[in-house]
């Protein structure tokens, strides 16, 4: 007879073997002995359980710290107005700037993983310890380089900011600007006649052929933004500042034409006040969250500053930002510039997301 070895390690205390069968007391005893064998093993499943789900927790708990911190970085550069690359301490892409997107012509989600110096024709600039050995002196290096392109070779100026943690390099800042302007010539100064070197008259210097224009870069296609504001004023200047930006607006006064117009067509930025005709704008949100289509416009709840009383319900219900009223055109310009961020990284993360209409 084959038996476990916990059965076995229980008949040996109490003086039995399998060959040896038990009397009644024994038997007894033997129950007994297993049912707080089982018991004890109940207790330790349970803990373990409970460890394990504590442990599940702090996990999700942390992974949704980090989401959150690569989506304050993603939006921290996604209002920004300079081309930069966020890159790891290899040297590969983690994020992207939507001005360095336009920059050079690749989309966050193809340089995802990749080495970017190579990509960009930026290898020679590195030594043979790469960009750690580039970098090891903790300090931004700053050079004119050419940069390769979709669009073709342009003379950059590359500064490489380092990211340090506990004197670590972790990784560095790539940004690009204008390279530095070349100093005006010195007026020539006339040679003397000793001085002259005759020139060989067989001696032909071409012209240098003439260079294409680089392509234009591609234009950024308009947002297409609905307007829920009852208060007639704020509305036009709204709708002024929003076409000055040359943004697509649609403009409606009650929270329920809002809705309509939601379920009607694609918006990329939604702004609305807080108390629209019909019902509250956080209720409008919570509406518009249920939505199971996959379309997740950006929501902009727009408040007096001193009068944002339940910000925390707001979050709650799917609000993504807020704009002061009355209205900071430099603040609804950055805005909508993360609002166009987060539109550009959802449609590349979740394909299946409702498209926006062509332009």
């Amino acid at each position: 007879m084959i038996l476990h070895r916990q059965l076995k390690a229980l008949l040996h205390r109490l003086g039995l073997d399998e060959e040896q069968p038990p009397d009644e007391d024994h038997w007894l005893a033997l129950l007994v002995l297993l049912n707080d064998r089982f018991r004890q093993f109940e207790e330790d499943r349970h803990r373990l359980q409970r460890s394990l789900d504590i442990h599940s927790r702090e996990v999700q708990s942390l992974y949704q710290e980090l989401t959150q911190e690569r989506d304050k970085v993603s939006s921290a550069l996604a209002s920004v107005e300079s081309a930069l690359i966020l890159l790891d301490a290899q040297g590969k892409a983690l994020l992207i700037s939507a001005e360095g997107e336009n920059l050079i012509g690749y989309a966050e989600h193809e340089l995802e993983g990749k080495e970017v110096f190579p990509l960009l024709g930026l290898d020679r600039i590195l030594p043979d310890g790469g960009l750690t050995r580039l970098l090891q002196g903790l300090r931004p290096v700053e050079v004119d380089v050419p940069l390769r392109t979709r669009h073709g070779v342009e003379e950059t100026r590359l500064r490489l900011q380092p990211l340090i943690r506990e004197r670590q390099l972790i990784g560095c800042l790539m940004q690009f600007s204008d390279p530095a302007p070349v100093p005006e010539s010195y007026e020539p100064v006339e040679a003397t006649q000793e001085e002259l070197v005759p020139v060989p008259a067989l001696l032909e210097v071409e012209p240098d052929p003439p260079q294409a224009p680089p392509p234009a870069k591609p234009k950024e296609r308009p947002l297409h933004v609905l307007l829920i504001e009852s208060d007639g004023a704020f509305a036009q200047a709204m709708l002024a500042q929003l076409r000055e930006l040359q943004h697509e607006v649609v403009h409606v006064e009650e929270a329920g034409e809002g809705l309509k117009a939601y379920y009607e067509r694609h918006f990329d930025a939604i702004l609305c006040c807080e108390q629209p005709k019909g019902f509250a704008g956080v209720e409008l949100c919570k509406k518009l969250r249920q939505d199971t289509r996959g379309s997740y416009p950006y929501f902009i709840l727009m408040t007096p500053a001193a009068a944002r009383q339940n910000a925390k319900q707001a979050l709650e219900a799917g609000v993504d930002a807020f704009l002061n009223k009355p209205l900071e055109p430099v603040e609804l310009q950055v805005r909508l510039k993360v609002a166009r961020g987060v539109q550009s990284r959802l449609n590349r993360a979740y394909p299946t997301l409702m498209s926006p209409p062509q332009a």
